[in-house]
Parts: C-alpha cells; structure tokens; sequence
C-alpha cells in the first residue's frame, strides 16, 4: 500500500517512524502546507519520501498513491478526509476521528459508497492486550465497576500556562482532554461493553474554557464506569475492571498498554504482554492485511464502533 503523508507534527514523525517495521506499505509522498515546505522537504529526506506537495488537491490527484494518512489537526479531519474520499484514496484519519457525531456517520456512509477503506487510527482495537482482555472477560463473573485513568502532562501545556494556546489547548480546534487523552479510555470501554444508557463528564477546565482534566461517567447495566483523563497532571495509568469472580488490571494508558493480569483470587496472572506497546506498527499492519485481503468487513465494523465513539464523545463534549 502505498501512503501520502499529510502533515508534519509529531504524529506524523511517530507514524513514519513505525511504518519502517510495516510489510507492504511505505511513504510515498508527505503534504503540507506552504509555509511548511522545509519541514516537509526535511521529514521527506529523513524518511525516503520521493515527492513533496503543498497542494492537497494535486497529492489526491497522484494517480500513484492508494491510500493517504490524516495526521493534522482534529477540527480538519472531516473536510480532508472526505476530500480523500471523493478523490477515490482508501484513508487512514488519526483519532479523533472526526469533532462531530455526523461527521463520522457521513464519511463512514461514504466510504461504503465508494468501496473504500477508511480507519480510525487508534491503537487500542489491534493491541493484544486488548484482545486478551475481551477473551479473559467473562472469567472474573458479573462485571462492577471499570476503572480507567490516563494521566500525563502535555508537551504543550508549559506554553499554554505562558499565555500561548496551541490546538491541543485551543477549543475552537476542538483541543482538550476529552478529544486527546480521555478518548482513548472511551475506545477501551466501549469497545468491551458496547454503548452505556448513560453519560456523563465533570470536566476540570482552564483559563480559555478548555477541559484541562476530567472524569467520565458511564452507567451500565449492573455497573458504572469511571473514565479519567488529564493533561496538566501525571499519575501511573492503567484500567482495573472489576467482577464477582475477580479483576483484569492492565499496566499503562489504554492508549499503550504493555501488559494484563487477571486475579480470580490465588493471586495475579498475567494473561497478555505487548512488546511494541505505544507504537503505531500493530494497527498499520492490520490496515495493510485489510487491505490487502480485501477484507472490508472487518474495516467497517470497525468503522461502525468509531461512529459510536464520536456519538458519545460529542455528548461527553457537550456536557462539559
């Protein structure tokens, strides 16, 4: 699969860095923005990458390229990814998928339409940690209370106590915890027990409005689940869900958990070890498979859970 790269931050650089461990696909092209051509032509050097453009338009017109990676900001995703689309490239969009609820069901009814591939690029899915939990699930018996903490402090936040507000703080730029940090702990969630009867979030906010920090509240059948998530602290991250039987604990941020244990009451097992915990090969080599085994079932299914994120991430949003 042959991928055009558009943008330059540090997503971008992570993603060009673990696509060196990926069969079958590599970075043919990166796209930027005018003012950024030097960064491009940098990046472009650093990584093999035998055309810059500067024009979105004229990277989607590359008759050589399948597919594009979306690593920009959250607030543009929609229109770049459905310029994509249109355009007849298969899509890899960085989390968050999109900053409203109709936003991703227009682009996943899309991406059906065109028998194109499109893929929320959130590591959590494709871990096998992950994984290892859903299959340990029902030995610990009734589940009653999820606990989910993901706590560090931002690369951006000294900036922003100094006055400057980048996107990641930027509210008109849909920043914040929720969209950033908390997410990840609602696609762990979610993606074991499905939509909650109810939500909601008690935000931390800062001087501009934006949620800071803030814990998530959702209400299950027979459990709660609690969802914590910063940007201006840091604590030891992980999710504990607990059971009648027993607990899984997993060890680090849902983002990149690197282990699970289960206890059902002789003391901790460990049920998953993942060595390439926090990189973003796992889930590339799943798009790669999809792609090349025609496999859009599978992408769509997944599509359908991204929708459903967004649902509740807007709702999450919007009451705070």
């Amino acid at each position: 699969m042959k991928i055009g790269v558009v943008g330059n931050g540090m997503i971008v650089k992570r993603f060009l860095e673990d696509l060196k461990q990926v069969e079958g696909a590599s970075a043919e092209a990166i796209c930027v923005r005018s003012r950024s051509r030097e960064k491009g032509e940098q990046l472009a050097a650093a990584y093999e990458i035998g055309k810059v453009y500067t024009d979105y338009t004229e990277c989607l017109r590359d008759g050589s390229l399948d597919a594009v990676y979306i690593g920009i900001i959250n607030s543009e995703h929609y229109e770049y990814v459905k310029l994509a689309l249109e355009a007849g490239k298969h899509v890899i969009c960085e989390k968050p998928f999109t900053v409203e609820a109709w936003e991703a069901r227009e682009l996943a009814k899309l991406a059906r339409e065109k028998g194109l591939f499109l893929w929320e690029a959130f590591k959590i899915a494709y871990s096998p940690v992950f994984q290892s939990v859903k299959e340990h699930l029902t030995e610990i018996g009734a589940v009653k209370l999820v606990q989910c903490n993901y706590s560090r402090v931002s690369s951006r936040y000294a900036d922003y106590l100094e006055g400057r507000v980048l996107p990641a703080f930027d509210p008109e730029l849909s920043g914040g915890c929720m969209y950033d940090i908390n997410l990840y702990n609602l696609h762990f969630t979610v993606g074991l027990f499905g939509r909650p009867n109810a939500l909601h979030y008690y935000a931390n906010k800062g001087y501009n409005g934006i949620d800071t920090s803030g814990v998530v509240v959702m209400e299950y059948d027979g459990f709660q689940a609690v969802l914590t998530g910063a940007k201006v602290s840091s604590s030891p991250c992980g999710c504990v869900i607990q059971g009648e039987q027993g607990y899984i604990r997993t060890e680090g941020p849902a983002s990149a958990a690197s282990s699970a244990e289960i206890n059902l009451g002789n003391g901790p097992v460990p049920i998953a070890q993942d060595e390439e915990n926090g990189t973003l090969a796992g889930e590339t080599r799943a798009f790669v498979a999809q792609y090349e085994n025609g496999d859009y079932e599978s992408c769509y299914q997944m599509l359908e859970h991204s929708v459903l994120v967004m649902e509740l991430l807007e709702a999450a949003v919007k009451d705070r």
